[in-house]
């Protein structure tokens, strides 16, 4: 048995049972590289079509797009759920630096 964060709340999770809470996190994250494999295949010309056809502002998509440029390590982190609490995603949508050192910095993942 152990004990999971769920949309803010605390949850028990036995061996035998299946967790189907997505943290949105990890759902901007599989967004955006399935959206920026969609414009590198070519099905899409760029994010002002991919935008048009799935019905989205094309800013948001920009910004979940970016989400593509983070560092590995800040990617893994998001995924295995031990990224800093107080990091969310309206944080990691906002301009960084492209450089994966200064962005671990930036999240303190020195």
């Amino acid at each position: 048995m152990s004990f999971r964060n769920c949309a803010g709340r605390k949850r028990i999770v036995t061996p035998d049972e299946e967790v189907t809470f997505t943290d949105p996190m990890v759902t901007s994250l599989a967004r955006a590289f399935r959206w920026q494999a969609l414009i590198d295949s070519g099905k899409f010309y760029n994010v002002h079509e991919l935008a048009r056809a799935i019905d989205k502002d094309d800013g948001y998509v920009s910004r979940i797009i970016r989400l593509t440029l983070l560092s590995p390590e800040i990617i893994h982190a998001i995924i295995a759920g031990t990224l800093e609490k107080d990091i969310g995603i309206e944080q990691l949508k906002q301009a960084m630096p492209l450089m994966w050192e200064d962005q671990k910095k930036m999240f303190g993942m020195e």
